[in-house]
């Protein structure tokens, strides 16, 4: 078998590395993440989950923005905010909402939100406080926009502290600052932070200070407004009516609940851009909720009692703790409407809302109820939106769940552009071992015809070399064998009166004739000859005893073992060019004495054949046409008491023994 040329070794050897590099690519991610497959398979399940949560839109208009800490000259002083609870209450979440800032270059981001906080929870005489969560620079909480949503595993606490311990610059002057929007701390789904006392380590003053105060943190409002990605949108609903007439209406729950949340969607009228009216549009500055049992309301109950004294009081969704109240009629009021700035004084006055939610133990009993309206002057637009558990945006959703699902989006919608940028960087990745094995291939597509070619030329000079052996063959053997034949019809000649003698020579005669048909087709399948020379030292001392019957001849061998190790090929090489040494002495030194030493070492292989004939003038074509089929090195010298000695060394090595 041919060996493949060293370039195409290479070529292969560069196919193999580039496959390694292939698979590290492939698998990189085995140990830590994600397969390219599972990458995919991720990318898929985040854009499906992230159609399903609510989308992040912010409020405009006027309102409130949160908490705001004094500006500090360094990040390292601490700031804190601690809100009070209704004593020993159990909580199992906390959410703190980022106070927004619109960046010009960056668009809108948390603004003062702290790098490294802690929360604190404790008991009403502070006997027994613990953190129950920290957060880092490691765990990278920022940029954001959406809350942060904190477990938190049952506990029961009198009051919560978030503590800053390393503050973000602030947006406008790069100072450090720490700000809030809201805090929410759930008990299921109930926020019981709401409108609850709030202390701080210090705040900002000057212009703007309703906005900003601490009273803020816990008034319910946030910059965000409720889009939910489910369910059918509605428009508000929206009343008209004279200055002089109080608008009201009814609900009929048709069970007695349990009341002690109730919740008033602002009428939407953002839509446009910019908006068509104020932001505060159909909030009344006066509204009374009451609930009863009986149909005429004579044993009601206040509910909800609330003043607008500033446009900072009203907000997107207006939520209120009422206490616990059993009923099953509700009625609202609006003893003073809105008043919209540019009609003129006496004119109509106007109420809307997106909905009205009646709370009783987390579940809206409203939803549904169609509103019953008395009969009164009014333009009454969208009346069953009052209770359709829709807003502007789809399905209005519970607070707790809100937040959760915000967070969640922010989450995954971080998550996602770093699976495309990986997912990018191995495709690139991919296309350049694409491109590195088009390169390969046709590197290969080369190899492979200039294989074929080396091929058919190695099998050209294969048949030659077969050729010059047969033909070799053919002229040592059948030479040999015709000029033994040729001596003998000699001999025949002279012993014709010799009757014995003659069939002796004959037999003779007819044995060479035998052995010259076998010489004939073993040069025709040279290469099909398996047991040929399997013993080359018994085969070189029968073919002496043959040839020099007429002679006196002496063979000896060392290393025998390594003689035994030569291949088959170069033993009939061999051979064949040790019978060509006899035969041409026999033909024409005329020696009587002949002597032959084959010696076997590691390294060579050296035969010394010697005579006492004639002597050589030159070395013979055949002898030199042998030696060079066997690549060895051939001498032939005269010594001075005469006859030749006859030398060929034959390296072993290159067999694979002697190393």
């Amino acid at each position: 078998m041919h060996r493949l040329p060293s370039f195409l070794i290479a070529i292969l050897t560069l196919a193999i590395s580039l496959n390694g590099i292939t698979w590290a690519t492939t698998n990189e991610l085995d140990s830590g993440e994600y397969t390219t497959a599972q990458l995919k398979t991720r990318l898929a399940e985040i854009d499906a989950e992230l159609a399903g949560l609510a989308r992040f839109t912010p409020r405009s208009g006027t309102g409130t923005i949160g908490w705001i800490s004094t500006r500090r000259g360094s990040r390292d002083r601490r700031e804190w905010v601690e809100i009070a609870l209704p004593e020993n209450t159990t909580i199992d979440q906390i959410v703190l909402v980022p106070l927004l800032w619109n960046d010009a270059q960056k668009g809108i981001q948390a603004d003062g939100f702290p790098e490294v906080f802690e929360v604190i929870i404790g008991t009403k005489d502070r006997s027994e406080i613990e953190v129950i969560a920290r957060f880092e620079s490691e765990d990278y909480l920022l940029p954001r926009t959406a809350p942060l949503v904190i477990p938190v595993p049952n506990k029961t606490a009198s009051w919560i502290r978030i503590k800053a311990t390393r503050l973000m610059s602030d947006a406008r002057q790069g100072n450090y600052i720490f700000c809030l929007s809201e805090v929410m701390v759930f008990s299921g789904d109930r926020n019981i932070a709401l409108n609850q006392p709030v202390h701080v380590s210090s705040e900002v003053g000057g212009w703007g200070i309703e906005a900003v105060n601490k009273d803020t943190l816990t008034d319910g409002f946030t910059p965000f407004l409720m889009d939910a990605s489910s369910g059918t949108d509605s428009n508000p609903h929206l009343a008209f009516f004279p200055e002089n007439q109080t608008y009201s209406f009814t609900l009929d729950l048709e069970n007695t609940y349990p009341i002690d949340e109730i919740r008033i969607h602002s009428a939407d009228m953002s839509e446009y851009i910019p908006q068509l009216g104020n932001s505060d549009f159909g909030v009344p500055y006066h509204l009374v909720i009451v609930g009863a049992n009986r149909p005429d309301f004579s044993d009601a109950v206040p509910l909800l009692d609330y003043r607008r004294e500033s446009i900072y009081d009203s907000g997107a969704i207006l939520i209120r703790h009422v206490p616990e109240t059993r009923c099953r009629h509700i009625r609202l009021s609006v003893p003073d409407p809105y008043q919209t700035p540019y009609m003129p004084p006496g004119k109509r006055r106007n109420f809307g809302l997106a909905e009205l939610e009646i709370i009783s133990n987390g579940r809206n009993v409203a939803q549904g109820i169609q509103p019953i309206f008395p009969r009164q002057k009014a333009d009454l637009q969208q009346r069953n939106s009052i209770t359709d558990g829709s807003n502007h945006y789809g399905e209005i959703l519970p607070i707790r769940e809100w937040m959760e699902q915000l967070a969640r989006r922010h989450d995954l919608e971080r998550e996602r552009p770093l699976l495309i940028t990986e997912l990018e960087r191995r495709y690139e990745r991919q296309q350049i071992n694409l491109r590195r094995m088009a390169w390969l291939t046709g590197m290969l597509a080369v190899g492979i015809v200039v294989t074929i070619l080396i091929d058919w030329i190695l099998r050209m000079r294969t048949v030659f070399n077969i050729r010059e052996r047969i033909a070799a063959n053919l002229h040592d053997e059948l030479g040999a064998n015709l000029h033994a034949i040729g001596l003998l019809g000699d001999m025949a000649q002279k012993k014709v009166d010799a009757r014995d003698t003659l069939i002796s020579i004959l037999d003779r005669i007819r044995q060479l004739t035998e052995r010259s048909g076998k010489a004939a087709r073993h040069c025709a399948n040279l290469l099909e000859a398996k047991d040929l020379c399997a013993d080359l030292i018994e085969e070189m001392k029968r073919s002496s005893e043959r040839l020099l019957a007429d002679a006196e001849h002496d063979i000896t061998f060392e290393g025998e073992e390594f003689i035994h190790q030569l291949p088959p090929r170069k033993r009939i090489d061999l051979f064949l060019f040790y019978k060509e040494c006899l035969t041409n002495i026999v033909r024409h030194s005329h020696a009587s004495r002949i002597t032959t030493h084959l010696i076997g070492s590691p390294k060579q292989i050296h035969l010394i054949i010697t005579d006492n004939g004639q002597g050589v003038l030159d070395i013979p074509h055949s002898l030199k046409r042998r030696a060079h089929l066997l690549h060895a090195r051939l001498g032939i010298q005269n010594p001075p008491e005469g006859g030749s000695c006859i030398t060929l060394k034959l390296k072993t090595k290159i067999f694979g023994f002697g190393k």
